[in-house]
């Protein structure tokens, strides 16, 4: 083991506070909801601020910088580690971030970004967090925290390894971005000169069942997915294909929770109002959701029927309508359908959602892979080379 700022190339570093005033243009500043949704950070857009009065050294991010969240309000935020995959233009970064650029010629940096996300690695990391209000480390502590130090190219090997999980678990994502994109525009394009009819005229909205309390035993050996409005926020594309609670029979009996086939989509009804989701597998569903199943839309169509429909009303309403979604909302919603058009629409958009759907489906077996092959390699309880077997088994 070694000591963390022993493999730096420049002291660990915060960021920067900007005011307000001071942003809008200017160069890109990464803020913790980029380091907490981004890993592994990709080149994309972010707020813009007047560039820091510092060296260029100090003040900007490089390519396989780590980043680690200084505070946060949970135990497991706090030291959170991502890595910057790729930056093309001048990137700062905000004051609750730490900076650690890792010295190429003695450790890999995404060897000890896998580390720090590791259950090793967090393990390590929590011996330094400190909890008052919130939860938060020290630059000082990080930089004495021991970090594993094997031979540099074995730290290079793992890295592969595990990077290769990632990076085609970045192209699917890709993947199924580009063909959702394409399926909402041939929608778009197929569905222009459809009659506009009242939502409520198609669909029949069904509010989901609401357990008076979440008890273990309602998950304990179910198969039946259960979803709230979190799962749909937070699902990738909008397509829900996994939770972490299932609920069981008897306790569908006892929530009078509603079923909703492959196809159905949820509408959040409580907290993030409006979003919406499509099941991949089927599902029921708590209170904050509205669900419509594919009896009279065909499933894929039902999909842009219910978030184009959504997304006007939002624009119309400015958020206000959207505190609260009930089923009178539905008497003010509008969607576009032909009965004699609808099936040659399906027929053009349901393979680009099979993209979809197919793309998240293989990432959930990478990420598992990725998941499973981590703590072994990190232990050194699995070889490199039985890694790299895995991971190619897995589709990497």
């Amino acid at each position: 083991m070694t000591a963390f700022a022993d493999l730096l190339e420049s002291p660990l570093r915060s960021g920067f506070t900007i005011p307000a005033a001071s942003r809008g243009t200017g160069v890109r500043m990464l803020n913790m909801g980029e380091l907490f949704k981004y890993p592994r950070v990709p080149d994309i857009e972010m707020v813009r601020v007047n560039a820091p009065s510092a060296a260029e050294d100090r003040a900007y991010l490089k390519k396989n910088d780590l980043l680690f969240a200084r505070r946060s309000l949970t135990l497991e935020g706090a030291g959170k580690c991502a890595i910057v995959a790729e930056v093309t233009t001048p990137t700062t970064w905000e004051s609750s971030i730490i900076r650690a650029r890792v010295d190429a010629n003695r450790a890999s940096a995404p060897f000890l970004y896998y580390y720090f996300r590791s259950p090793q690695g967090r393990r390590q990391m929590e011996t330094i967090v400190e909890q008052v209000a919130a939860a938060g480390i020290r630059l000082t502590d990080l930089a004495k925290l021991n970090v594993p130090s094997p031979p540099l190219p074995e730290q290079q090997a793992i890295a592969e390894v595990l990077g290769a999980l990632d990076d085609k678990i970045a192209a699917n994502t890709a993947l199924a971005a580009t063909a959702e994109r394409i399926a909402s525009a041939t929608y778009d394009a197929m569905t222009r000169t459809w009659p506009r009819v009242l939502m409520s005229t198609v669909l029949d909205p069904i509010l989901g069942g609401t357990p008076a309390r979440a008890r273990e035993d309602y998950w304990a050996g179910g198969d039946q997915l259960w979803i709230s409005a979190r799962d749909i926020t937070s699902a990738p594309s909008h397509v829900v294909v996994d939770t972490a609670e299932k609920i069981t029979s008897a306790a569908l009996a006892e929530t009078k929770a509603k079923a909703l086939p492959a196809g159905s989509v949820i509408l959040t009804a409580r907290g993030t109002v409006g979003e919406v989701g499509r099941l991949a597998r089927p599902a029921s569903f708590n209170q904050s959701c509205y669900g419509f199943r594919p009896d009279v839309l065909p499933p894929s169509l039902l999909y842009f029927a219910v978030l184009q429909a959504t997304e006007r009303a939002k624009a119309v309403a400015h958020g206000s309508v959207f505190d609260t979604i009930t089923k009178a909302t539905f008497d003010h919603l509008h969607l576009a359908w032909d009965e004699v058009q609808a099936p040659r629409a399906e027929v053009q958009i349901a393979p680009l959602l099979q993209v979809v759907a197919t793309s998240i489906e293989e990432n959930r077996t990478l990420a598992a892979t990725r998941d499973a092959l981590l703590p072994q390699l990190m232990s050194g309880k699995l070889r490199v080379r039985d890694a790299e077997a895995a991971a190619s088994e897995a589709g990497a």
